[in-house]
């Protein structure tokens, strides 16, 4: 019996040292900004952070403290907060002592759009290829087609250049058949067609199955906006925007999103013959909802992980602490007798 308090003491103590230690490390700073977008489903917010002495004004993504609602914040409004640099993450930098300045009106730099959601039929906007060809998505209806949204700069290859390495690999797959791949640019200004035929022939794009698009500026970026996604520059990592690749039917309709870069294209295809009503293989399936829904909750850090591979590692997990959750009771109930 003595034993086992003696430990349990020991435990809290080393507890309390680690979390002295943790709190002795951080070096929170005071940040002030203009809130470009609100991100809720990862509860993340992309901010236009002020100057503060020979630190310049940049664009930074950031975490929402667990007690702030999300429903507060929106595009526009101020914001005054807490920051620990050395709390940084794949999910951005948490906040924290967060105080919300509403704006009466949102500033120029907000673009205020419709969203499109699952349900919608796609706007009738028009584009131009990278054929320097206008276009609308009513010139793919008969076809399913897979939207996806990059830019040529992007120098993170886990980002756009791994969205186009998986088109290459879906435009292997559906060969012939009824299926359409759309890149939509986030840098309208420089994707200019010449720009984007460049970018399409190192992927082996085939503009016959496989679109680049670009337009008028504020066209492009409006329509890029209705799915989310408001591409912001930052000097040190170029573009920060959110991922989003979107599922339309051949009716016009959209069917489904997932909301990483790093997709497995074989569940795509599953995801798109399922819409289709055609046999696919169940697996997939399965490990496209498994992932689609980890993105959701855990946000980009398990981006590039096979939904059945994370449940997978998640019961092993959960199996190896519940035995020794058992072991450990065993050893205290056989102390007190």
């Amino acid at each position: 019996m003595n034993r086992y308090w003696t430990r349990l003491v020991a435990c809290g103590l080393l507890v309390t040292v680690m979390l002295g230690a943790q709190a002795a490390s951080a070096h929170p700073q005071r940040v002030t900004g203009l809130v470009l977008s609100v991100l809720p489903e990862h509860r993340q917010a992309i901010v236009r952070c002020d100057a503060v002495g020979a630190k310049p004004a940049q664009t930074t993504l950031f975490r929402l403290p667990p007690n702030v609602s999300v429903a507060a914040l929106h595009a526009g409004d101020r914001i005054v907060a807490l920051v620990d640099e050395d709390g940084r993450q794949a999910g951005g930098l948490p906040l924290d002592d967060l105080r919300i300045i509403p704006q009466a009106a949102p500033p120029s730099a907000v673009r205020i759009v419709h969203p499109l959601n699952v349900g919608d039929r796609m706007p009738a906007t028009r584009f131009v290829d990278q054929l320097g060809h206008g276009f609308d998505f009513a010139a793919f209806r008969g076809e399913s087609v897979v939207l996806a949204f990059i830019y040529t700069r992007c120098r993170d290859p886990k980002e756009c250049p791994l969205i186009s390495s998986n088109f290459r690999v879906l435009q292997t797959r559906f060969a012939n058949g009824p299926y359409h791949l759309v890149e939509m640019t986030l840098d309208p200004n420089y994707d200019r067609p010449a720009v984007l035929a460049r970018y399409g022939a190192l992927f082996g794009a085939d503009a016959k199955h496989w679109t680049l698009g670009t337009g008028d500026p504020n066209t492009v970026l409006d329509f890029d906006a209705r799915f989310g996604i408001d591409p912001f520059a930052d000097p040190r990592l170029g573009l920060i925007h959110t991922e989003r690749t979107v599922f339309i039917d051949p009716h016009g309709t959209i069917v489904d999103f997932i909301d990483e870069a790093a997709w497995n294209p074989a569940d795509v295809s599953a995801r798109l013959l399922a819409v289709e009503s055609r046999s696919s293989n169940p697996l997939a399936r399965l490990d496209f909802e498994l992932s689609k829904a980890a993105v959701a909750v855990c946000g980009n850090r398990v981006a590039g992980f096979s939904g059945l591979e994370d449940l997978a590692i998640v019961l092993v997990i959960m199996g190896a602490g519940a035995w020794l959750l058992q072991r450990l009771a065993r050893k205290i109930f056989a102390e007190q007798i």
